[in-house]
């Protein structure tokens, strides 16, 4: 296999869409009231941001693992790249929840806390407990239920691997069967999914890889065969794009065969494969376009993690509905993210460059 460039446009792409899935936050919770302001926001669903990470993960994890140097070094790198950020964030939160009067003593001392805080720490962040239920939006910081899922990815591709063995057509053979499974039951969850009488324990399935795992199999099915179809990405963004566009345009806007989202029907699936190839050709068109812009700087994981607790913080401020709110919001999550990527996520990944 060729080493991959490492001079690619993917740290710019999960920026824009880690900023997409914030502004979209914004939207939804802080109640503009600019009608241009409100469509602008919606409008950005078109690069809905949770399947262009997902997408972007399936093709940099596949790669990741195939450099590996054993399991033990994958899991590592892994971890490191999520729970260092993960847990300064959730000492943020706390910190919010304290200074909001949602944190006491005694709240501290009661079980549902320190089961939450279990949750938090390992691998169960879509878990709130009611003590909790009346900050901001309801929960702390609703964006974590994809963390789960992230883990599950990454569990995902080592059993693949050995499943499949080390032949790209056996691989691809895999690969499609279990696209093909995660599409049907995102089918047919979604009857389940959006009843208002779920129980806790049918909405579990909604928070594992299971309905998901279509988008990061895009990516991988892209790296597997990297060496072979690249020749129909690189330096070809604009025509994916363009063809995605008048899709969308198309199917969603003018004869509304399906809504943007994370819940598929066949009109709707089409689209997220056209989005998910177009993300890859992005990452490898003008390659140095990237690195320039982002300076080698990865905000997107600070980003992700802090938009959700500063808008509930201005939630519980009573400050919404303005355009100012969005100021706010993009001042303080762009600052703690550079204060995160600064202290915290770069001088781990620094010493993990080199063995990737």
């Amino acid at each position: 296999m060729t080493k991959p460039s490492r001079e690619n446009n993917f740290d710019l792409l999960r920026l824009i869409a880690a900023v997409q899935i914030a502004l979209y936050h914004c939207y939804e919770h802080l109640h503009f009231s600019s009608p241009f302001l409100n469509s602008a926001l919606y409008a950005t669903r078109f690069f809905i941001g949770l399947p262009v990470l997902f997408t972007i993960s399936g093709f940099l994890i596949f790669r990741s693992y195939e450099r590996a140097t054993g399991l033990k070094a994958y899991f590592r790198n892994r971890f490191l790249r999520i729970y260092p950020g993960l847990w300064v964030c959730l000492l943020f939160t706390i910190i919010l929840l304290i200074s909001f009067g949602q944190l006491n003593l005694s709240s501290a001392n009661s079980t549902p806390f320190w089961a939450w805080l279990a949750t938090q720490i390992t691998f169960l962040q879509f878990y709130t407990p009611d003590i909790f239920r009346h900050f901001g939006t309801g929960t702390p910081n609703g964006s974590l239920w994809t963390i789960p899922v992230e883990i599950g990815f990454y569990i995902f591709i080592p059993f693949l691997f050995s499943a499949a063995g080390k032949k790209t057509s056996s691989r691809n053979l895999h690969l499609a069967a279990w696209a093909v499974c995660s599409i049907a039951f995102n089918v047919w969850y979604q009857q389940y999914k959006f009843s208002d009488s779920l129980s806790n324990l049918a909405k579990l399935p909604g928070v594992t890889i299971a309905p998901y795992l279509f988008y990061f199999l895009f990516g991988a099915l892209a790296a597997n065969n990297w060496e072979r179809i690249k020749k129909w990405y690189e330096g070809k963004a604009i025509v994916w794009l363009t063809v995605y566009a008048a899709y969308s345009v198309i199917f969603c806007v003018i004869l509304k065969k399906y809504e943007i989202g994370y819940w598929v029907n066949g009109w709707h699936l089409v689209a997220m494969l056209l989005l998910s190839q177009s993300v890859i050709s992005l990452a490898n068109t003008y390659t140095s376009a990237g690195p320039k812009i982002t300076g080698s700087k990865d905000y997107s994981l600070g980003i992700y993690l802090y938009h959700m607790p500063v808008i509930n913080a201005l939630l519980a401020l009573g400050i919404a509905g303005t355009s100012l709110s969005l100021l706010y919001t993009a001042l303080s999550v762009g600052l703690i993210a550079f204060l995160s990527w600064k202290y915290v996520e770069q001088p781990i990944l620094a010493s993990l460059r080199n063995r990737e």
